[in-house]
């Protein structure tokens, strides 16, 4: 004789998603169904909570990502990977953690003479760079919004030899 299966029962209500898996929205909260079992649930606008549950249910494979792809979740698979991998291999808090914060400022007002010193020397960006440990793009940034003075054309004309200066009047 076979085993009965069971026939997962789905509140009145909720969104089928998947074979077993079902969401009630209701009363300001979110909740997930294993069949009839209550699983997890969550309020309503907490992505978090919701971005752990649906990996879960992924890794513990009561639902496919194939199923949270389509109507009415239509979640993209990679995201769904990220998530699964997200899971696995930071665990579980790593949904929860508090963001970082930015980074301390690089553009200090001793990197910004020290870089203006050595652009007054005639350096390039990127041998500004290389000596400061600063990135480049960091350097190209402060340059364009004027925060680190760089030599400007008409100061490297001026330190030209006499003769490319006459050329370059004849030529106009």
């Amino acid at each position: 004789m076979l085993p009965q299966l069971l026939l997962p029962g789905f509140p009145e209500g909720s969104t089928r998603i998947g074979d077993i898996l079902s969401i009630l929205n209701k009363e300001g909260r979110v909740t997930y169904f294993v069949g009839s079992d209550n699983y997890f649930s969550h309020p309503v606008g907490d992505e978090r909570s919701r971005r752990f549950i649906l990996a879960s249910l992924m890794e513990n494979g009561h639902v496919r990502p194939c199923d949270l792809e389509s109507e009415p979740l239509c979640i993209p698979h990679r995201t769904l990977m990220n998530w699964t991998s997200r899971l696995r291999n930071k665990g579980p808090d790593s949904f929860f953690r508090a963001r970082s914060r930015q980074n301390p400022r690089v553009m200090t007002p001793e990197n910004i003479a020290n870089c203006a010193s050595l652009f007054a020397d005639g350096m390039s960006v990127s041998d500004v760079a290389k000596h400061t440990g600063i990135g480049e793009s960091t350097i190209r940034k402060a340059v364009k919004r004027n925060a680190v003075k760089k030599k400007h054309q008409k100061e490297i004309s001026e330190t030209s030899s006499v003769p490319a200066r006459q050329n370059r009047n004849v030529a106009m």
